[in-house]
């Protein structure tokens, strides 16, 4: 009961923090909007894909290794394991992410302009080359304290850093003229505000549980090269699929138009359609970690029930978000963005919500009972299904080709990763004489 409880509420604290958060975020967005237009936001879009591109490589799957080799650690109550894990995560994370800036750094400008068509963009690609570091140290840390329960600590830092972090771009942006510059100072504050978060982090972990012990790099690549491997394909292909957005728009349009309609849907309304989801993401970040301790310990009761529990929940918050949405997407868009158009294309894409949140949450579980390379062959699928149909539908049917693509790819990728989730549940245990709770349990899952 003990143990419930307090993943209750470690997922509530964390949801309530990722809602906060998010919230703000939907709110600079609009001040944005108002600022730059939906072409500043279509070209702020741009970069931040190559952005989160770049932050996929830099990363390498080392946060959820930090997550899984911490809980583990943490469960034998070995403080030289835990700081050994550590270690090699931070080691790890911090060339990979070096060697990245780097690269990024030196080819900021044939980015600029052979991929994204635009040399504005050249200042904020090298700034985020150089501040790349920064966030993927300090994802490592927040791994590390999720794993270890120390929920509060991490949010007590994360509030602070968001708020900080926008009130740092709001300072850069009256100084920034033209939509260059104000590319570059949206990348400042969002990224550089994370030295503040890895320094406080830092010196909180050498307080609390940090002992002397010999980093384990090698366990550490280990485990992340399947996960890097399914992250790279992802991102690369899901910043193909980006791309290609603004390119098949403009086949019927304007370049103009393209960026416009582009900076709408992925700077405005995907960030309302996502904004419940963070209690989702809160749910999956402490069950990666705890479905791992209950893997390593045996503990298949309780697994399946956190299993079980964790899908119907998360089917029911989706159909109550879905419903919201369709019925106030209007209000929404006018009340948040003063656009009409932004409140059309929020009741357009509410029927997504009914199978993005639940295959958000299955993505979640799988991790947290090591299926990382079965991810990677439907996350791949997925990605290339996208790719596929907005390089042959968007041009001819536009905003309909996209969501016809969309809709079809993560449906399929839902269908997959849930079929496997079923297969690797540990229904051995259950069929046991005398294990009948474990195996009613499996079975309601499996209905």
């Amino acid at each position: 009961m003990r143990k419930g409880r307090t993943l209750i509420r470690g997922t509530l604290l964390l949801a309530a923090s990722g809602l906060m958060l998010r919230g703000i975020g939907v709110l600079f967005q609009s001040f944005l909007a108002g600022r730059i237009g939906a072409e500043g936001m279509g070209l702020l879009q741009l970069v931040l894909t190559v952005g989160s591109l770049a932050g996929t490589l830099a990363s390498s799957g080392v946060r959820v290794a930090a997550l899984q080799m911490t809980a583990a650690a943490y469960g034998s109550g070995d403080r030289r394991a835990i700081s050994a894990a550590v270690g090699g995560c931070l080691r790890y994370a911090l060339v990979v992410s070096g060697t990245v800036g780097t690269g990024l750094i030196l080819l900021a400008e044939p980015i600029a302009v052979r991929l994204l068509l635009d040399r504005r963009t050249v200042p904020a690609l090298r700034l985020l080359g150089l501040l790349l570091p920064l966030p993927t140290l300090t994802a490592v840390l927040r791994g590390v304290f999720t794993a270890c329960g120390r929920v509060r600590e991490l949010v007590a830092v994360e509030l602070p850093e968001r708020v900080l972090g926008i009130g740092l771009t709001l300072l850069l942006l009256r100084f920034a003229a033209g939509l260059s510059q104000i590319c570059a100072a949206v990348i400042a504050g969002s990224f550089g505000i994370s030295a503040v978060s890895l320094l406080v982090l830092t010196v909180r972990m050498r307080r609390t549980f940090w002992t002397p012990a010999k980093p384990q790099c090698r366990a550490v690549i280990r485990l992340c090269v399947p996960l890097a491997l399914n992250d790279y394909l992802r991102a690369g292909l899901g910043a193909v699929e980006q791309f290609l957005i603004p390119w098949g728009l403009s086949r019927s349009g304007s370049r103009h138009s393209a960026l416009a309609a582009y900076g709408m849907i992925s700077g405005m309304v995907f960030p309302v359609l996502w904004f419940p989801s963070e209690l989702i993401f809160a749910l999956c970040e402490l069950m990666v970690s705890e479905l791992a301790r209950c893997q390593a310990q045996g503990e298949r009761e309780r697994l399946l029930a956190l299993v079980r529990k964790s899908l119907r929940a998360v089917s029911g918050f989706a159909a109550a978000v879905f419903l919201t949405l369709y019925a106030f997407g209007g209000r929404l868009g006018r009340w948040i963005f003063h656009s009409n158009a932004v409140g059309y294309y929020l009741r357009l894409f509410a029927p997504l919500v009914l199978f993005l949140y639940p295959d958000a949450i299955v993505d979640g579980l799988q991790k947290g009972l090591g299926q990382q390379l079965y991810l990677v062959r439907y996350n791949s699928l997925t990605n290339v299904i996208d790719v596929l149909g907005l390089f042959s539908l968007l041009p001819r049917f536009g905003i309909g080709g996209y969501l016809f693509t969309y809709c079809l790819s993560h449906l399929t990728n839902l269908f997959l990763s849930l079929r496997r989730l079923l297969v690797v549940l540990p229904d051995g245990g259950a069929r046991r004489p005398g294990d009948a709770r474990t195996q009613n349990a499996y079975r309601a899952i499996r209905s």
